[in-house]
């Protein structure tokens, strides 16, 4: 446990260095920057990423919801009717959203496609995490569960949370209309300039740019750092796995800048909340011990130590 959090605390640490770096270039040349890398168009390579940059969310969500039916006979019985249905509903609704929003953010797109690359990337996920977790320990196939679905719903949660009053215009309107005066700083929200142009037909998602939702959801992808501690065989592959999270989020983040749909603020707020919010995740679940103790004896059914301690102090007082 010691080593996991050294690794993962050096990891997030060099991760959101790199992030508040290119926060602060944002923070002074956004628009700059979004005028010499968005073309004016669309491009295949933004679509794709448009469509599928966010599945790391969806099916690590799905995944966890495989886990939640098919390994609920290791959690106390009266929760296993409860584990199921919340399983069933896990994985739906992932599926659902990852084909909503493919279809939703790249209109062209057949929905049967979009649920084929899904079931099939979700598939391969939940696949995964079966094999990884065979042997995994029950406490620790918690200690994942919890921090997956506490991060990938959390950062969902908190980035429509932001996005919907903060009203910053896209940079995509900026350039269709040629009005930079629409630009807004990302630290300024844009609600007066928003209900102008709604009111005069504007779609409301051209005022949906802080932060980038789907920056956030691809940066779940470095939760991976993770499954080493489902299967020893990985352990001191956390940097690889780091790297892989990291590349895949920088590669979504660079899509939604050519698209036109984010600046270099919202992308690195994006990515830095899912940092902070893993983060979170991780000292609740792997390292407070108090706090997943009560956890467990929730979900297990046994005594926690302090309390059985007590029991066998005094055997005849109520627990």
């Amino acid at each position: 446990m010691k080593k996991l959090k050294r690794t993962y605390s050096r990891c997030a640490i060099l991760a959101a260095a790199v992030l508040l770096l290119l926060l602060i270039a944002g923070s002074f040349a956004d628009l700059p920057i979004s005028k010499f890398l968005y073309p004016g168009h669309e491009s295949s390579f933004g679509q794709f990423f448009a469509a599928f940059g966010e599945l790391p969310a969806f099916s690590l969500l799905a995944g966890c919801g495989v886990l939640l039916i098919t390994q609920r006979g290791r959690f106390r019985e009266e929760l296993r009717v409860i584990l199921l249905a919340g399983g069933i509903c896990l994985t739906a609704a992932s599926i659902f959203l990852a084909v909503h929003e493919a279809t939703d953010n790249v209109p062209a797109m057949p929905m049967a496609v979009a649920l084929l690359v899904t079931v099939f990337v979700d598939a391969l996920t939940a696949f995964a995490l079966l094999v990884l977790t065979r042997e995994t320990q029950t406490k620790t196939l918690l200690r994942f569960l919890c921090t997956a679905i506490f991060v990938c719903i959390g950062i969902m949660l908190l980035i429509n949370i932001i996005k919907v009053p903060w009203g910053r215009v896209r940079m995509r309107l900026i350039v269709s209309t040629g009005n930079e005066s629409y630009f807004t700083n990302w630290w300024q929200a844009g609600t007066a300039l928003k209900k102008r142009l709604v009111a005069d037909g504007v779609s409301s998602d051209e005022f949906r740019s802080f932060p980038s939702g789907h920056t956030a959801c691809a940066a779940c992808a470095m939760l991976l750092t993770l499954l080493p501690t489902l299967y020893r065989r990985l352990h001191d592959k956390e940097p690889l796995f780091m790297a892989i999270g990291a590349g895949w989020t920088l590669l979504v983040a660079f899509s939604r800048l050519r698209m036109g749909a984010h600046f270099l603020s919202d992308v690195s707020v994006s990515a830095l909340l899912t940092i902070g919010l893993g983060a979170v995740g991780v000292w609740l679940f792997y390292f407070n011990r108090t706090f997943f103790g009560k956890l467990w004896a929730f979900f297990s059914g046994e005594v926690p130590a302090k309390q059985a301690k007590k029991q066998e102090k005094n055997p005849d007082s109520e627990v």
